[in-house]
C-alpha cells in the first residue's frame, strides 16, 4: 500500500513538472516505472553524453531525444512480447538493431501501456 501511495505522488509531481515545460519530465517517468519494477541506477551513457539506467551489469536504457528513448529489451525479450507491442505507436524496432527498440512517449499513458515492455527488459536485463 505505501509503495502504491508513493507512486502516486510520484506521478503528481511529474505531472506538475510536465506543466513547467520540463523537457526530460518522460525520462524522468520512465526512470520511475523501471525502478519501481527493479534494481536499476541513473548514470552517464556509455553511449554518449546522455542519462543512462544501467543495471549491475549493463545499460538498460538511454535517452536519446526529449521523449525518446532507447530501451534494450534483449532479442529473447522482444521475441515474448513482440506480438503485443510490434503495433503500438510509441514502440519502433529495428531489425538491425538487434536487442534494442526505441520509445516514442508522448505522455504518462504511453507509460502505462508499456508496462509489461518495461518489465520485460528489466527482466531480461537482471
Amino acid at each position: 500500500m505505501e509503495h502504491r501511495r508513493q507512486l502516486v505522488i510520484v506521478r503528481q509531481l511529474i505531472l506538475a513538472l510536465m506543466s513547467s515545460g520540463q523537457d526530460d519530465v518522460l525520462w524522468e517517468a520512465f526512470v520511475v516505472a523501471m525502478l519501481a519494477i527493479g534494481p536499476a541506477a541513473e548514470r552517464r551513457s556509455r553511449y554518449g553524453e546522455k542519462p543512462a539506467l544501467r543495471t549491475a551489469s549493463r545499460e538498460i536504457a538511454h535517452l536519446e531525444a526529449p521523449g525518446v528513448i532507447d530501451l534494450r529489451v534483449t532479442r529473447a525479450g522482444w521475441l515474448r512480447v513482440r506480438e503485443h507491442f510490434r503495433a503500438d505507436p510509441a514502440v519502433r524496432s529495428h531489425p538491425s538493431r538487434r536487442d534494442w527498440i526505441e520509445l516514442h512517449l508522448n505522455s504518462l499513458a504511453d507509460l502505462d501501456r508499456l508496462g509489461g515492455l518495461l518489465a520485460t527488459a528489466m527482466a531480461a536485463n537482471t
